[in-house]
């Protein structure tokens, strides 16, 4: 899924969190001009109020031009409703006054339009637009690229969607059931095993069917979006720290109801419950072992997909549980808290969500910290070794590929190339991880600590500004 960047979901977030408005601090050093008439930016809709939150005050959701959400309180909501390229800043004051029942005055608007929506890409007075700020979390996906543009996963997502009728849906799951049992109790789980790991052709199969599945499964997130009533996006690929993925960009399921966003995160794993029943039926007509072997990885793949540790399936199920589209944005606020620092951009650390939900939050931030931490600690101290072993055996398989090639084994030298491919596709990604990390690293310094202005340079201005009369 995107990330619902979370600004994505998977696919990949694509909300932001608003900051705290103050909507009478508007400067007083410039008088307002009352008769202003702002402008939304092209593109923005209003998709209304974001069910099931786990916010103390409503959320309500905008969506831009470039298929970002953005997650905003009532107030900075109604503000940009009423901006339509006609009102001026007084009629917007004045009506927002009259329906909500709560005094804002000009300067105030004006300053929820410049210092607010302006930074979010939403609406403008007199400057352009501000380029719109997407979410760019560290623990994302890099190396990204499309597999199906959204004009081919709406199609094929809609003939799709009607296998989310509940009963149908019930039926699934106790066919799988009824299948997991049959397939234990028959004993034909290790005869497969020996059989199918030892040849390059049935390895090869197991990989292929393995790949189709994963991606029925990113058919599976569009068709469940589709099928509450929001628009899916593409499909793609990239890498997620270093192990590839696949995701679908389904950031419109954000306007769905909170029922609507749990489908829509499940959709994946009940499209493998339905992948795997057809694989079973293969499996019995035909006694194939890869497609046992193929069962059991599915069913380890689909219990991985539910840890809520990263952006998988259960992270944003989690998420919409509790009703907080991006839980890690509240990783930095709990570490500000334990520091001391009660406070962060002008609200309390984690102030903002209703005790219960704030509770969870919390016990998933003392969870994920620390493993995520000693896993990025373990990775880095085995690095050497571990590149060490990723080198021997990349050439063990280059040098197998090319052998098996050349000796006619077409099958034996596909299965070494492509295991040298998998052996060297998560050293692009911890590769395009450093330099994430380390491009965060040098912009969050660059701010802390910006170049100041050369001495001579501000003695120069400084005596220019006393010669003007």
């Amino acid at each position: 899924m995107s990330e619902a960047t979370e600004a994505g979901q998977p696919g990949t977030a694509s909300v932001q969190r608003p900051g705290t408005e103050l909507a009478d601090s508007a400067g007083e050093a410039d008088p307002t001009d009352e008769h202003a008439v702002p402008v939304r930016a092209e593109g923005i809709s209003l998709c209304g109020r974001y069910e099931g939150a786990g916010y103390a005050e409503p959320r309500y959701l905008l969506s831009r031009a470039d298929g970002q959400m953005v997650l905003v309180s009532e107030l900075l909501y109604r503000v940009t409703e009423q901006i339509d390229g006609q009102r001026t800043l007084r009629q917007i004051a004045e009506r927002i006054t009259a329906d909500c029942g709560k005094q804002l005055s000009v300067p105030g608007v004006e300053y929820l339009i410049n210092d607010k929506l302006h930074e979010l890409g939403v609406a403008t007075l007199a400057e352009p637009v501000a380029k719109a700020p997407r979410a760019d979390p560290l623990i994302a996906l890099a190396m990204r690229g499309v597999l199906l543009p959204a004009r081919f996963v709406r199609p094929l997502a809609a003939v799709l969607a009607p296998l989310f009728q509940p009963a149908l849906v019930v039926a699934v799951l106790c066919a799988l059931v009824i299948v997991d049992v049959a397939l234990v109790s028959s004993g034909a789980l290790d005869p497969a095993f020996h059989r199918a790991v030892g040849d390059p052709a049935q390895v090869l199969t197991v990989m292929a069917l393995v790949i189709t599945s994963t991606l029925f499964h990113e058919t599976g997130h569009a068709a469940a979006c589709r099928y509450g009533g929001a628009r899916p996006g593409s499909i793609g690929v990239g890498i997620l720290l270093v192990i590839p993925a696949f995701y679908t960009n389904v950031t419109d399921a954000y306007r769905l109801d909170r029922a609507g966003r749990l489908r829509t995160d499940l959709g994946g794993l009940y499209f493998n419950a339905i992948f795997i029943l057809g694989a079973a039926g293969l499996f019995w007509a035909t006694h194939f072992p890869p497609l046992m072997v193929f069962i059991v990885l599915s069913h380890i793949q689909m219990l991985q997909q539910l840890l809520p540790l990263i952006r998988l399936d259960g992270y944003y199920i989690l998420g919409d549980l509790v009703g907080v589209p991006n839980l890690f944005a509240h990783v930095r606020p709990f570490l500000q808290r334990l520091a001391g620092k009660h406070r962060l951009a002008g609200q309390p650390a984690g102030g903002a969500l209703r005790p219960r939900v704030r509770m969870i939050v919390t016990a998933w931030v003392m969870v994920v910290v620390p493993v995520l931490g000693l896993a990025m600690v373990s990775l880095l101290v085995r690095v050497p070794r571990y590149l060490e072993t990723a080198l021997t055996r990349g050439r063990s398989f280059w040098d197998a590929g090319v052998a098996g090639l050349g000796q006619g084994q077409t099958l034996a030298g596909v299965l070494a190339i492509v295991s040298l491919v998998v052996v060297l596709l998560p050293w692009l990604g911890a590769t395009a991880f450093l330099l994430r990390t380390g491009r965060k690293v040098f912009l969050w310094h660059r701010r802390k600590h910006p170049k100041h202005q050369p001495r001579h340079r501000a003695q120069l201005a400084h005596r220019g500004a006393a010669k003007t009369p």
